[in-house]
């Protein structure tokens, strides 16, 4: 077991709550209310969102009030209310004891800032009083009845079935993947006609040419993440040459596609200076390789995570 999921492990028994290990999130029920913990960015293990899904008779929250009750609990950093969801993001505190007291201070006032204005617990969806469970849907926490949830299983198992059941398109794919790449080919010449080679080229590279074969490709599949990636090798060699090609034909005051054609050859001839030319390729692939990595990582995730379903705290995943 982590040193991560030990903490979460001792926040949750602090709250009285329980920890769901395979996807370290927190829940469980205080003052009738279906609360659910969970922290939206890894990179910020003890900044927690609170949800919990509740109905006001009054409608939606007055942002006066919102401001006020932020500012009156020290460990609360934001609340927002969307429809019957009200989500509590609290400060980060890496100090495990006092992490513990800041959410249990935070949901006790959260509590109280409900019932003070007439909420009442219900589904998300329905917003019907019924006793409600927390569900994992396409990588989003949702308090769900159990007739919102059977609805959203059958919505989803239907929703998977149509994926897949169509078919990969490879060559739309292509198609994509290449219109997103000359977006990064753009980006690099024109931070290379300022001087710099900028970490937002290869990122813009990477980015556009996965969403692009993702858009056209209809799915995003390991044959999709070979492709885009020998697509972004290619681009951004053409985009480094693209940005020399402009200067040759300034310089030798020549057409640019015949100074497009002649970057190579001078390369090897020695008039280009080759280490500088290296070093800028070298550089653009290090910040494509920056911005393609998380890309990847997320494209798949989302792809996998969109066809499931589940209740926190089971260890069953509907695909």
């Amino acid at each position: 077991m982590s040193k991560l999921t030990q903490n979460y492990e001792q926040v949750a028994a602090s709250l009285g709550f329980r920890l769901d290990a395979a996807r370290n999130v927190i829940y469980g029920q205080r003052a009738e209310f279906e609360f659910l913990l969970y922290a939206p960015n890894s990179q910020y293990p003890y900044m927690f969102s609170v949800t919990v899904s509740a109905k006001c008779p009054m409608g939606t929250l007055d942002k006066a009030d919102i401001k006020q009750f932020v500012k009156s609990v020290k460990p609360i950093a934001n609340l927002t209310q969307e429809g019957n969801l009200l989500t509590m993001i609290l400060s980060s505190t890496p100090k495990q004891d006092k992490l513990r007291e800041n959410v249990n201070i935070s949901i006790n006032a959260l509590i109280d800032f409900m019932k003070s204005r007439g909420f009442t617990p219900c589904c998300q969806f329905c917003g019907q009083q019924a006793e409600t469970a927390c569900y994992i849907s396409g990588g989003s926490y949702m308090h769900l009845c159990n007739e919102c949830a059977g609805r959203m299983r059958n919505d989803v198992s239907l929703a998977t079935q149509k994926k897949d059941s169509k078919s990969e398109n490879v060559i739309g794919g292509i198609v994509g993947a290449l219109l997103g790449s000359v977006l990064g080919v753009i980006c690099i010449v024109v931070f290379g006609r300022m001087g710099r080679v900028a970490v937002a080229s290869g990122i813009v590279m990477a980015v556009c040419t996965i969403k692009g074969y993702e858009l056209l490709g209809g799915k995003f599949t390991k044959k999709g993440v070979v492709i885009s990636c020998l697509m972004m090798i290619v681009m951004t060699f053409v985009g480094n040459n693209i940005d020399w090609a402009i200067d040759i034909a300034e310089f030798f005051e020549v057409d640019f596609f015949s100074a497009f054609r002649g970057v190579i050859p001078l390369l090897q001839e020695g008039y280009l200076e080759s280490s500088t030319y290296y070093y800028n390729l070298i550089l653009l692939y290090v910040f494509t390789a920056i911005g393609a990595v998380p890309t990847v990582i997320g494209s798949l995730k989302d792809s996998k995570e969109e066809g499931q379903f589940a209740q926190i705290g089971s260890t069953h995943y509907m695909n």
